[in-house]
């Protein structure tokens, strides 16, 4: 057995990394991008719902018109398959349509609040995302200073128990997202009406200890929103439905040209009560904080610290230390990626980092799209490296378990993550650009992990309730006739051999992008909401069916630690002739054998510390542990003995350009010639 005790320690200290026995809760990225971040004037919000037991299927709220006094019904939050049912507010949480939810217990409202007579239709999964109007959101839950009550009334602190109180919490982020976008037609209205439905009906967070943070955007603004249960003291006791305060909320506009990143932290900082166009909060937020004993009253508030727990010092699970550099290696990569010029460095404390930051120059949608993938590819930290990379370079981790308990220890949190359900890039069009194209929006959804995933369109108009195989699917039950299965499947079999399977599968992925995005401009030209509709249904059946195909392709590629040559090739006509090889050998790469100090000694080995790859030129290495956390202490130097391996783009007698190119070229290929024929490839 390797025994990594030395390493680990060593390679922990070495670099801004994340630890193991994260909670699944507090862990989803969303950015930010202003209409003048962008080349084409569209707005983005950005949403990775990194979630392992999510439900990942997609559906259509329709719009509605409400009698006068019809009163609008209100559900506990759910994030688990099957997340509702019978609820009346799309055919895909109904039993008529699923007969898989048969025997299921219907959701039973929590509550009610007064309806309008007038509500817009939109597209959500574990939670809401765009509606009829553009209007859009992204979603990362932080931690929060105040504990929050369960909706049920029932508590959640030790030995304490409130027995079916009236007018308690009523609604999670999921139900404040739902109603601005049943009642919206701008990002800043949205904000207004989630804020004041929780002020007066209550908020709980996902978790004990958590408030949530929200992007949100139309075609004119972007908007960071923050929000934490206020309603109980520091002790743990409720103040009831007439606490002077029940959500603490407040919402900061992003700077035009500006990024924004949120990654589960609240992230406004000083509240300026004068400056209304830029800032909206609870009216009593301040006189509320002190009060409670969160703020002295001095200067301008500081909502995250006040708020929000220190990030050096928070506990997420008892027993493992604070985890920082969860938060702030995400701001720094994208910040970095997006705004070079400013230098910024990795840092421990995520509050060192901006709100938002210029970008250097404008970024396109794919742009967009590569930041969600991303890795920390191409620096120090990149996981495609080092001993936890496994001889094939896989970036991915696996995370719980108990050794972990017993040995700490931490690498860096990447954007996208194996457990990731799906990834949203929500785009707010511009006016002359939503004119011709008959929608406001598009909210582009990549399935699993969006690293080796492709994003397909969700138009703001098309009305789809039929969403095909973006509504199918639980983690009960493999079925090809789920898009995250098919994205799921291939992405667990690439771990067999990572390096090389992404040299065929990441240029495939890009390839059939491509066809996607001619397919989408196709049917904005065309500039009615049947041609939208139409063109959304085609593209995801075909996409899930081009992926199974290029699944099941690899599959017979990579089996038994060869490479089959001949996976997907006519069979030969003579026994003897030249051709492919069925087994061609894979073997371990060198500078893994290297790594591992592989030698002619045929009994289990220790892997012991070795040099890290050294830092890019001018990064700094910052130490700022707090006092009393010793744990978060960083080096100020790197060794320098080794030379950054490469990445091959074959192995050996494996993977050549050609047959890179074949598979690319057989997935864009087949995805034309059903779109040429008419029929489903």
């Amino acid at each position: 057995t390797l025994r990594l005790l030395g390493f680990v320690r060593h390679l922990a200290m070495r670099l801004f990394l994340f630890p193991l026995a994260s909670a699944e809760w507090d862990t989803c990225t969303t950015m930010a991008f202003t209409k003048g971040a962008s080349t084409t004037g569209s707005s983005f919000v950005t949403h990775t719902t990194d979630c392992i037991e999510c439900d990942s299927r997609w559906a259509y709220v329709p719009p509605r018109d409400h009698p006068e006094g019809t009163m609008r019904p209100i559900y506990k939050y759910y994030t688990a398959f099957p997340r509702e049912v019978n609820t009346n507010r799309s055919t895909m949480y109904e039993v008529e349509h699923n007969p898989e939810l048969a025997g299921v217990t219907d959701l039973v409202p929590m509550g009610h609040i007064p309806q309008v007579r007038h509500t817009y239709g939109y597209y959500e999964a574990t939670y809401p995302y765009m509606n009829e109007h553009g209007v859009a959101f992204g979603e990362s839950t932080a931690a929060a200073t105040l504990w929050t009550l369960e909706p049920d009334g029932s508590g959640v602190w030790p030995d304490k128990k409130i027995e079916s109180p009236e007018g308690f919490p009523l609604f999670s982020v999921s139900n404040l997202m739902q109603i601005a976008l049943e009642r919206c037609k701008t990002a800043r209205c949205a904000i207004e009406t989630m804020g004041k439905t929780a002020e007066k009906y209550g908020f709980y967070g996902e978790d004990p200890e958590s408030g949530e943070t929200l992007t949100v955007t139309d075609n004119n603004e972007t908007w960071i929103f923050n929000i934490a249960s206020a309603d109980c003291d520091r002790k743990g006791n409720w103040e009831g439905p007439g606490a002077k305060l029940r959500a603490a909320w407040v919402g900061k506009r992003v700077p035009e040209g500006h990024v924004a990143v949120s990654p589960n932290l609240f992230t406004i900082k000083e509240i300026d009560p004068d400056d209304k166009e830029n800032f909206m909060f609870a009216e009593k937020i301040f006189e509320v904080a002190v009060e409670k004993g969160l703020w002295d009253g001095n200067g301008l508030m500081n909502y995250a610290s006040t708020w929000g727990p220190s990030p050096l010092t928070h506990v997420y699970l008892e027993g493992v230390p604070p985890v920082p550099r969860y938060m702030s290696m995400r701001l720094w990569r994208i910040y970095s990626r997006v705004a070079p010029s400013l230098k910024l460095q990795p840092h421990i404390d995520p509050w060192s980092f901006p709100f938002s930051v210029p970008v250097d120059k404008q970024l396109t949608r794919r742009e967009i799209f590569e930041l969600t993938r991303d890795h920390y590819e191409g620096t120090p930290f990149d996981m495609r490296l080092g001993i936890l990379a496994g001889p094939f370079g896989t970036p991915n981790r696996l995370e719980h378990g108990e050794g972990i308990t017993e040995h700490h220890g931490e690498y860096p949190r990447a954007i996208s993550i194996p457990r990731t359900a799906y990834s949203v890039v929500a785009e707010a069009l511009p006016d002359h650009r939503a004119d011709r194209a008959a929608t406001p929006g598009i909210a582009w959804v990549a399935t699993d992990t969006p690293a080796t995933s492709v994003y397909v369109p969700f138009f703001a108009t098309a009305q789809a309730e039929k969403l095909g195989p973006y509504q199918k699917g639980s983690r009960f039950q493999l079925t090809r006739e789920s898009a995250w299965w098919a994205f799921n499947f291939l992405a667990n079999w690439m771990e067999i051999n990572y390096r090389d399977m992404s040299n065929i599968v990441i240029p495939a992925m890009q390839s059939l992008q491509d066809q996607v995005d001619a397919q989408a401009a196709a049917a904005e030209d065309a500039g009615s909401p049947d041609a939208l509709t139409a063109a959304q249904e085609t593209i995801q059946v075909e996409v899930v069916k081009k992926w199974w195909n290029l699944s099941d392709k690899l599959v017979a590629m990579f089996t038994d630690g060869y490479l089959n040559e001949c996976a997907g090739q006519p069979l030969p006509q003579k026994r003897d002739a030249e051709g492919c090889q069925v087994s061609a050998g894979i073997g371990y790469p060198k500078e893994w054998l290297d790594m591992i100090g592989f030698n002619f000694d045929i009994r289990p080995q220790a892997v012991r510390p070795g040099p890290v790859i050294p830092p890019q030129p001018e990064m700094v290495v910052v130490d700022q542990s707090p006092k009393g956390a010793p744990w978060l202490v960083l080096p100020l130097e790197y060794p320098v003995t080794v030379e950054v391996p490469s990445l091959r783009t074959a192995v050996g007698a494996g993977i050549g350009p050609g047959t890179v190119a074949a598979v690319v070229a057989g997935v864009a290929v087949g995805f034309l010639a059903g779109r040429v024929t008419g029929r489903r490839p």
